[in-house]
């Protein structure tokens, strides 16, 4: 999906700590990465796609002290307009990703109805379909929920969960897949989806891992810290802050993903271009480039919580 986000000299400047942490209300932020943070950060503009995205921000990540809640403060900055967004790339991955979206749904019992929340192109609800659940999405993409319709005959409505305004216990599941990071309040979110689900569901959460050993090795380069994501948990936030608002956590694990070998080449771009070249070369004569490939690294969090 695409976006364009202006970010002025002013608004820059304007990047401060958060009033307070989301988790645990807490005012003691440090710089998750040292330094003064903000002060790193360069004014300009760029474009957002869900295959890839800018990482001027990654100085301005901040830690809560008291309970290690990572967090982009953007209070002053604009959101990125999903509404408008567009990623023609992204199609050419359906297959893989309806395969991905398979092996997240296996952590859940078949059956039932299944709401997911920022569903793009409709690519989980296919695979949920498949499996067995009576399925509906919503997406602030016009772009990509028009295509979920078109394409797959899925029941997703562009917007926002309140834009469906479900009644109380309509869904047995509701998934969060590469979502809760981009929530400007997660908390919220959570809250209505406790509402919506019956009592016992389920809540199936995919996240990046800010705590896995992956990230805390690739530090500031790591793959995970956008522009747009907002939220990095870690599997004990994670706990934590699911517990907070009564759900009780089944499964946390880290989970793979399968791709063709160009994709990942792909990937490679915004940190070494020559690189990227230089095997882009190297997978084409070799006649590998759409081979599938499934890598886990570890730092791609999934979990599975129950409604209490």
């Amino acid at each position: 999906m695409s976006a364009t986000t202006e970010l002025s000299d002013a608004a820059v400047a304007a990047v401060t700590e958060p009033a307070a942490c989301m988790l645990c209300g807490g005012r003691r932020f440090v710089p998750h990465f040292g330094g003064s943070g903000p002060r790193a950060i360069t004014p300009g503009s760029d474009t957002y796609r869900i295959t890839h995205s800018s990482r001027r921000l990654v100085r301005a990540i901040v830690r809560c002290a008291d309970c290690r809640m990572v967090s982009l403060p953007l209070t002053s900055l604009p959101v990125v307009a999903y509404e408008d967004a567009a990623d023609p790339y992204y199609l050419e991955q359906a297959p893989e990703r309806i395969a991905n979206a398979h092996r997240l749904l296996s952590l859940v019992p078949a059956g039932g109805r299944l709401l997911e929340i920022g569903c793009a192109c409709g690519f989980l609800l296919v695979a949920a379909r498949e499996r067995g659940f009576a399925v509906q999405g919503v997406e602030m993409s016009a772009w990509a929920s028009a295509h979920a319709r078109d394409q797959y005959g899925l029941d997703v409505a562009t917007g926002r969960l309140e834009t469906l305004a479900p009644a109380a216990a309509t869904y047995d599941v509701v998934v969060l897949a590469d979502v809760v990071e981009h929530l400007t309040d997660p908390r919220r979110t959570l809250q209505h989806i406790h509402r919506v689900l019956t009592p016992g569901g389920r809540l199936v959460l995919l996240t990046p891992d800010i705590g896995s050993l992956v990230a805390r090795l690739a530090g500031s380069r790591w793959w995970g810290l956008l522009d747009d994501h907002y939220f990095y948990f870690s599997r004990e936030t994670m706990r934590r802050f699911l517990e907070g608002e009564g759900f009780a956590v089944e499964r946390l694990q880290s989970l793979g993903r399968g791709f063709r070998v160009a994709h990942w080449v792909f990937k490679l771009a915004p940190y070494n271009r020559r690189l990227h070249a230089a095997l882009g070369r190297v997978i084409r004569t070799l006649r590998i480039d759409r081979v599938q490939m499934s890598i886990n690294l570890g730092d791609q969090m999934a979990c599975v919580a129950r409604k209490k």
